[in-house]
């Protein structure tokens, strides 16, 4: 049964149809978290130990990963300190974001993420709060990335709310980002200085520190007028820097309003390991078209999961 229907069971069953629209138009959202916060203290209060031990049996969300938290740890670290020597600040993330930080600037599907109360979610990927944590520091003034960009990276525990093929993996991972901010400079400076730097750490940490050899994917994508000279310079220009690594392109340009101009996916040992692109969310969030943004990530448990580090 789809959801929309589920939804319009309940509806029916509470005897009010337009119940989630005059909830949304006529409370505030902090009126709606005070109505949710007492919904779930009522809920929270029907139910005894045995009811809670019943629903952890049941509840996928909350299992606890097979892998060793040590390991995880250690990757963390290794990953950060490679980011730091490749000029990457690191930042530590809350595991919280706010409502619709995903959906609002990046076109997810608000039902893959863990909406909770008080405006809040659990956080789903650490790109979107670091460009939202970005921009307040661009706006604020705390942030200065008008003279030279500014290079951040974050590892989190990231909970997504839809379903995985293989019981090996759980709703909750972990997951390395990094994102580059900075100004248009005419000729795409920024974004060719920003995708080397993004390879610079994605090669040092698989290439060098693990041994591997990497296997890139140029993808176009739309944002860009002539898309397909943009990705074709950015090709050029990462060949000339690093001409030992196996760069392909992919002309084929999907439907796609998540990344801008080019989608990079790199492979190790066959195993696509890394996603990443050039995203407007801070264009989005401080209406300045000038704004400029890369964003990537890597799993940490897909790593040990594939023994990557074996």
């Amino acid at each position: 049964m789809k959801k929309s229907i589920i939804i319009e069971n309940v509806l029916k069953k509470i005897g009010n149809e337009n119940l989630i629209d005059e909830l949304t138009t006529k409370l505030s959202q902090s009126e709606i978290s005070t109505l949710l916060l007492a919904l779930s203290k009522k809920t929270a209060n029907k139910n005894t130990p045995n009811d809670i031990l019943g629903k952890y049996e049941s509840n996928r969300f909350v299992k606890p990963s097979k892998l060793n938290p040590i390991k995880v740890k250690q990757v963390e670290i290794l990953m950060l300190e490679t980011a730091e020597a490749s000029g990457f600040s690191s930042v530590l993330l809350s595991p919280a974001s706010l409502l619709g930080s995903c959906s609002v600037i990046a076109k997810v599907d608000q039902n893959n993420v863990i909406s909770a109360t008080r405006g809040l979610e659990f956080i789903s990927d650490g790109t979107n709060v670091l460009a939202i944590y970005l921009a307040n520091g661009i706006k604020n003034k705390t942030i200065d990335n008008t003279k030279s960009p500014v290079h951040l990276s974050a590892t989190c525990r990231v909970t997504r709310g839809q379903m995985f093929r293989s019981n090996e993996f759980v709703p909750h991972f972990g997951l390395f980002t990094i994102v580059s901010s900075g100004k248009d400079t005419g000729s795409y400076g920024f974004e060719k200085d920003a995708i080397a730097k993004h390879m610079e750490f994605y090669i040092s940490y698989f290439g060098d520190k693990l041994g591997h050899k990497l296997k890139v994917s140029l993808n176009v994508r739309n944002g860009y007028t002539d898309k397909m000279g943009f990705i074709n310079r950015i090709h050029f220009h990462l060949r000339e820097i690093y001409p030992h690594i196996d760069f392909t392109v992919n002309e084929e340009v999907l439907d796609n309003s998540y990344y801008q101009g080019v989608n990079f996916k790199i492979s190790v040992n066959d195993v696509e390991i890394v996603d990443g692109g050039f995203v407007d969310w801070t264009q989005k969030l401080l209406g300045n078209k000038k704004e400029r943004l890369l964003t990537s990530g890597a799993g940490i448990d897909l790593q040990l999961f594939t023994g990557m580090l074996d």
